[in-house]
């Protein structure tokens, strides 16, 4: 039961800033991935191959280590929109942790961007090059602006939607090599993991560093095939960002890339490096539990990305005093939603061309839509945070869209009501003893953590404005505060990157709370009022 925030709540001890994030003797390079069998000394040309003497060698050096050490770990989150990295040390022997979420956007160079989130965009340039990041951003719009090329920004979605296996087509690729959508997330991975690698070796700590992987919370058959293809791909994006290392500041070819895969994938190998999969909601939840403070409460968390908004339901039950740390998933609440920051770009970029006059029968209309695409978050971010928006469809029509018309849409207003339908969904299909258990004290209430970068939009944070109706009774709805007190008390500098970084702080700490083990009901009441501390606050802001 959440009862409101105290200010004065004790925190963790001990933790200051980056104080204690490198050893004075790093560690011994963990181990991490097994090799099965000998390494080829390196890659043969094939015929096709635009270079006479092409050869390119793998770089296996992260599968010959060890030791496994299990003192330090980082977690990774590939977002649809945004990727991020978070490494959490422990202190043996206490309860403390050392947190940095990593800098990857100073090797991206694209510090001006953000210096903790790396842009999730792939782009084929004309002389055949792989381009990541901010480069794929700014190639694409040197040389598609037009709309003639694509950019490929939504990449992620390709893990558990149909076309893993699909070919890029030539508005993506102009080289006429074979590639498909999952050697894209691959090669995305490969540079990713290289950023990650820049920073370990910065803070001198291996760069195959045991590691987690965040995923959307999909269930069944899905989950399965989904967490199959990412762990495998977590696994080779070591072995190729160790391969081509610093050549990603400039770019790689296709055809060396797509080589060096193939050779990789001659030989049977063990990534033990890679260590599980941490739902995206759960390592919001497992952010905000500073496990040294009380809590007894219900949590909905409301994770909406780019790609996917997520939302699972928690029971977090923390007594220090009596040694008691319990954190588990309510069984049957994960719910995952394709609506989420892209359907809104998808809308905006509608509204845009409706505006602008031009037609499905227009000789411009797949042109004007690509190009809208290349530049559609830099509009709606420029719409939510001015309240308006100038759009040039083209060099001589300029439309202007206003945030309460975008509000207005049907289709906006029913993204809003979609979630909303979801939160009532959850709570009307879980056991009925979580209600019951808000119910039998007027002090308690739902508390809702909303997060991704999608947290501030205004239908969002409406979500937790009034009470829900749930078979017939009103559950009472409480916000989280936007940015958990034992954080700000480690370093207040993460609030502004919070939202966005929240699954991969929370995924790489060493406690976890387990998916793996749903509660059906609650562990029964509570006889006294609990008192919480250091997590949430009465009342939404």
């Amino acid at each position: 039961m959440a009862v409101g925030l105290v200010e004065d709540a004790p925190t963790a001890d001990g933790l200051s800033g980056a104080e204690g994030l490198v050893p004075e003797q790093p560690p011994s390079p963990s181990v991490i991935a097994k090799e099965v069998d000998e390494p080829d000394a390196g890659i043969a040309p094939k015929p096709s191959s635009p270079k006479e003497n092409f050869q390119v060698k793998l770089d296996l050096s992260s599968l010959r280590s060890s030791e496994l050490s299990d003192d330090a770990r980082i977690c990774l989150d590939f977002g649809t929109a945004m990727s991020k990295a978070a490494l959490v040390v422990d202190d043996p022997g206490t309860e403390q942790e050392h947190i940095r979420v990593l800098p990857l956007g100073v090797p991206g160079n694209q510090e001006e961007v953000s210096e903790t989130m790396l842009i999730s965009s792939v782009y084929i340039d004309n002389n055949g090059m792989l381009r990541f990041g901010k480069a794929a951003v700014d190639y694409s719009m040197l040389e598609g602006a037009d709309g003639t090329r694509g950019r490929l920004d939504n990449i992620k979605r390709r893990l558990s939607e149909e076309g893993w296996n699909e070919q890029v087509d030539d508005r993506f690729n102009p080289t006429g090599l074979p590639v498909s959508y999952g050697d894209m997330v691959l090669a995305y991975l490969s540079f990713l993991t290289w950023t990650v690698n820049d920073c370990l070796e910065k803070f001198e700590y291996p760069r195959n560093l045991p590691r987690r992987f965040a995923v959307p919370c999909f269930s069944g058959e899905r989950r399965h095939e989904v967490l199959h293809r990412l762990k495998e791909q977590v696994g080779e994006a070591q072995v190729l960002a160790d391969t081509f290392n610093s050549k990603f500041r400039d770019g790689i070819s296709l055809r060396d890339f797509v080589d060096a895969k193939e050779a990789l994938r001659r030989k049977s190998r063990e990534y033990l490096y890679v260590l599980k999969d941490v739902v995206e909601p759960l390592g919001v939840a497992n952010s905000i539990t500073s496990w040294t403070a009380r809590i007894n409460s219900l949590v909905l968390v409301i994770d909406i990305g780019a790609g996917t908004s997520d939302l699972s339901l928690y029971r977090l039950n923390i007594d220090p005093d009596r040694n008691q740390s319990e954190g588990i998933e309510v069984e049957g609440s994960s719910r995952v939603l394709t609506e989420a920051g892209n359907h809104l770009d998808r809308l905006l970029i509608a509204l845009a061309v409706k505006k602008s006059g031009i037609t499905s029968t227009d000789d411009r209309w797949v042109n004007v839509h690509g190009a809208l695409e290349l530049r559609v978050r830099e509009f709606k971010e420029s719409l939510f945070r001015d309240g308006s928006v100038f759009i040039a469809v083209e060099d001589w029509i300029e439309v202007e869209i206003g945030l309460d018309e975008f509000l207005g849409l049907e289709a906006v207003r029913r993204f809003g009501d979609d979630l909303r339908s979801q939160m009532v969904d959850i709570l009307e299909s879980v056991d009925e003893s979580w209600v019951n258990w808000i119910r039998a004290n007027p002090q308690r209430y739902l508390t809702v953590v909303l997060t991704g970068g999608g947290a501030e939009l205004p239908m969002v944070k409406e979500l937790t404005e009034k009470s829900i109706g749930v078979n017939g009774v009103n559950v009472p709805v409480k916000r989280s505060v936007k940015f958990p007190p034992w954080l700000r008390d480690f370093d207040e500098n993460l609030e502004a990157d919070y939202p966005r970084v929240a699954v991969s702080l929370g995924g790489a700490r060493k406690r976890l709370i387990e998916r793996g083990r749903p509660a059906n009901i609650t562990g029964g009441d509570v006889v006294r009022p609990p008192i919480v501390t250091g997590y949430f606050q009465k009342g939404s802001d």
